[in-house]
């Protein structure tokens, strides 16, 4: 009897809710955030249904899988394969993800399994995705299904999503990830930074109503789309943000009480390694280098900078463990072993690894901290420069300029990171902060959506309701700046007025005395 009212009481507690994880990145480090999360609420009881262009081999309990990898998207960008996103211009790069955007929606938005999910019967209770990545046509879903919407966001801070937040950035101490800058800023590098947050926030506007708004109209046309709400209403319409970031990356900022980070989700307890593996970094007896440029970046696609580093490794006493495409290179010094893939959260926990050469991802940036290991970053896109940026300015690793990597530069920065104490002591130190929770960031995350569900906008800041006429005070600095016009043009009237009384007074001829 007792167990029968424990188990009554159980399945009360136990609200189950059904949840749409609309994610089609085809980028396996956007799914590394979330996944975790959406494990969570499986676990919990909650019914998932998983959209992935990169999906799982074995899918977990309660997890519903559409599989859209079928469709691939990167087909389209072969033609790209010379293109220097690095390079790009604010302006230019903000054009070209955007063009991104509207590629994903015409493969997997206009696919045939999500065009029949958004013109199905399904109801949902939440919707989870990636909107503020370009994809902010997604928010249809909000309405189509009527359920609260879920931001999770893969990039740390970032002025757009600040904005959509109902705090905008204060670009006197907060940068954009386009930036490419920390928050110790000069007075050139301020104006910079507010030229790149102004722009950010004004062009996101722009695309928002001109590109968004059409793409959402073409592949979100079910039954009463006609009652949507403005686009730009459904892009605010968020119960919760959760952010990939935490402030042991970066300066501590204030943000909207809606927005909840949780940096370091990806963090895994370490596996054994492989035998071969393990025995090259034991028998290494000055340590072993590490060095990735992330998931989806190809190395070899820059041979003069690894013709730079291989001359580097070659004369130095540690062995170095390279993410490398080719095998075969003949330039590879003897003490570089190199791999298609290594297991880089191990690798970084063994007690061999005495640094990381990295992209500058967040999810490398996170793990490389949690297991104390300085670092060297070479940013090569999107937030890569702000995140190495802020590591330096920490005091955690040097960063390397990707048009600037030399044999010079880059044994500098090695034998600097490596003989210079205090980088591993600041980065053991932040280990200790990262480390340092009460919950985890899976649980802290299933716990805020758990919280959203039972209690929707109940987190949500009153600027959330404005428009972004209201929330910049456009219409009052309007009025002022017309009142101080107009008090301008009063007193310049009545001067030049004045003025010409007195000198009419001035020219008036004299009488002559009879």
């Amino acid at each position: 009897m007792v167990l029968w009212l424990c188990f009554l009481i159980t399945v009360t507690v136990a609200e189950s809710a059904r949840i749409l994880a609309f994610f089609p990145m085809p980028i396996p480090s956007h799914h590394f955030i979330f996944r975790p999360v959406i494990e969570g609420l499986s676990k919990n009881g909650h019914d998932i249904v998983y959209v992935s262009a990169f999906p799982y081999e074995e899918i977990p309990k309660n997890i519903t899988q559409i599989d859209l990898s079928k469709y691939d998207i990167m087909e389209e960008y072969k033609s790209y394969g010379d293109l220097k996103v690095h390079e790009m211009g604010l302006l230019e790069y903000t054009r070209f993800m955007y063009s991104f955007g509207e590629v994903m929606a015409r493969y997997y938005v206009g696919s045939k399994e999500v065009q029949d999910l958004i013109h199905s019967n399904q109801r949902f209770d939440a919707v989870m995705f990636e909107s503020y990545f370009y994809q902010e046509y997604l928010s249809g879903f909000i309405h189509k299904f009527d359920a609260i919407a879920i931001e999770v966001i893969t990039l740390g801070d970032c002025a757009w999503v600040n904005e959509m937040s109902g705090l905008p950035d204060n670009p006197a101490y907060q940068v954009d990830f386009k930036s490419g800058l920390s928050s110790n800023m000069n007075f050139l590098q301020k104006l910079y930074n507010v030229y790149v947050t102004t722009s950010t926030v004004l062009s996101s506007y722009f695309y928002l109503y001109y590109n968004q708004k059409p793409i959402m109209d073409r592949y979100f046309n079910y039954t009463g789309w006609e009652s949507r709400p403005s686009i730009d209403v459904l892009a605010r319409n968020r119960s919760l943000i959760l952010t990939n970031f935490d402030q042991v990356f970066a300066d501590t900022y204030p943000m909207a009480p809606h927005r909840k980070d949780i940096g370091g989700i990806n963090i895994k307890t370490p596996k054994p390694l492989p035998e071969d593996m393990d025995k090259f970094m034991n028998d290494s007896e000055h340590g072993v280098i590490y060095m990735s440029l992330g998931s989806h970046i190809s190395p070899a696609n820059f041979k003069d900078e690894m013709r730079a580093f291989f001359d580097v490794f070659r004369d130095l006493p540690q062995r170095v463990m390279l993410k490398y495409d080719s095998e075969e290179d003949s330039q590879i010094p003897p003490n570089v072993k190199v791999s298609k893939w290594f297991p880089q959260q191990d690798i970084l926990a063994h007690k061999k690894c005495v640094l990381f050469i990295t992209h500058g991802g967040l999810l490398s940036l996170s793990e490389a901290i949690y297991y104390g290991v300085p670092l060297i970053g070479i940013p090569i896109i999107a937030d890569q420069g702000k995140n190495m940026a802020m590591m330096e300015s920490k005091g955690i690793g040097r960063m390397l300029n990707l048009n600037n990597i030399t044999r010079d530069t880059a044994s500098w920065a090695i034998r600097e990171v490596l003989s210079n104490n205090r980088y591993r002591e600041e980065v053991l130190r932040r280990s200790k902060i990262l480390k340092d929770k009460r919950y985890t960031p899976v649980e802290e995350a299933v716990y805020w959506i758990e919280h959203t569900l039972k209690y929707p906008f109940t987190l949500t800041p009153k600027s959330l309701g404005l428009t972004a006429t209201e929330l910049h005070l456009l219409d009052v600095k309007i009025f002022v700046t017309l009142g101080l016009l107009l008090v301008l043009f009063m007193i310049y009237f009545f001067t030049n007025l004045i003025k010409n009384i007195v000198l009419k007074t001035r020219r008036k001829p004299k009488q002559k005395v009879q």
